[in-house]
C-alpha cells in the first residue's frame, strides 16, 4: 500500500482514489422567504410568548417547544386561515421554567426551529 506522509505534524495516512460520476442538480430557491420568529426574546417565566410566521401557506400549523433534554413540553395544531400566522403560547397553563427551549413549527413537510431563552 503507498502511503502519503502529512508534512504539518507528521501523520502517516493512506492515499485513497474515489470513482463514480458527481450529478449536479438545479435547486429552486423559492421567490418568497419565510419569516419564522420567536418573540419576545429572551422571554420572562410568567410572560406570554408569541410565535409568527409569516410568508408560508399551509392548512394547519403544528407547533411543539422541546427543553433542552428533548422532552416535549407543549403542543397544538392550529389553523391557518392566510398566509401569515401569529400564535400565543400562554403563561396561564404553560409557564416555561428559566432556561433555554426550541420552538418548531411544522406543515407541509417543512420544519422550522427556533431557540427561545426564557429568564
Amino acid at each position: 500500500m503507498n502511503l502519503i506522509k502529512g508534512i504539518a505534524i507528521g501523520i502517516c495516512f493512506p492515499l485513497l482514489m474515489i470513482t463514480g460520476s458527481l450529478e449536479a442538480q438545479n435547486v429552486q430557491i423559492p421567490a418568497e422567504s419565510v419569516d419564522f420568529k420567536v418573540f419576545p426574546n429572551p422571554n420572562l417565566s410568567e410572560a406570554d410568548t408569541y410565535v409568527s410566521l409569516q410568508g408560508f401557506k399551509a392548512d394547519n400549523l403544528l407547533v411543539v417547544v422541546y427543553d433542552m433534554l428533548g422532552r416535549e413540553i407543549y403542543s397544538k395544531i392550529e389553523l391557518i386561515e392566510n398566509e401569515g400566522f401569529l400564535f400565543t403560547i400562554s403563561s396561564d397553563g404553560h409557564r416555561l421554567t428559566s432556561g433555554i427551549y426550541l420552538i418548531t413549527a411544522s406543515a407541509n413537510d417543512k420544519v422550522f426551529h427556533q431557540k427561545l431563552i426564557v429568564k
